[in-house]
């Protein structure tokens, strides 16, 4: 593929990997807000800023409650956070991944389109149990973080670009 193509999904690459070492939660607690105002007279109910790579660490560690918690209200039914919270590695690996199919078989439509429906699928899949999950009636809230929505709009993106790829491919091959 030509160079803005690769160009693209270099950067949308990029911003992959840094999103993954921004915000992708806030926790608040308004319980925690309103005992706050009580005693100092200002409300404050953030208990906690996650980012991706602090999902695996703060997992397996002795405070691996509050990320069970968030795991819980996504997922109530889920077991052995601490093992499963390793593959949130898998999204910037992917993105690399796609970076790196994209250097060796930029040409190969086969290869673009299937990264690219699967980094549809990643955004698709992603903002359904986003919306579908009550992220207010909880004793914790939730707010998904500004990095959260950077991966996910940029694998929407990637995905799209990809497509284009693909069908500038087929087109040529085509004439």
């Amino acid at each position: 593929m030509e160079g803005g193509f690769r160009l693209g999904i270099a950067v949308l690459c990029g911003i992959i990997v840094l999103s993954f070492f921004l915000p992708w939660v806030q926790v608040e607690s308004s319980q925690l807000g309103a005992l706050t105002e009580l005693i100092a007279g200002k409300s404050q109910k953030n208990i906690a800023s996650v980012t991706g790579l602090q999902i695996p660490l703060m997992a397996n560690s002795e405070n691996s409650r509050l990320i069970v918690k968030i795991a819980q209200i996504f997922n109530p039914g889920v077991k052995g956070v601490d093992k499963k919270s390793f593959l949130v590695l898998a999204v910037p690996g992917f993105a690399i991944l796609v970076l790196v199919l994209c250097s060796l078989y930029g040409n190969k439509k086969w290869v673009i389109l299937t990264w690219s429906l699967l980094s549809i699928l990643i955004f698709a899949a992603a903002l359904y149990k986003i919306k579908s999950t009550d992220l207010e009636k909880a004793v914790l809230q939730i707010r998904i973080g500004f990095g959260l929505w950077l991966i996910l709009y940029s694998y929407l993106f990637m995905g799209i670009l990809g497509i284009a790829g693909f069908l500038k491919i087929t087109a040529k091959g085509r004439k």
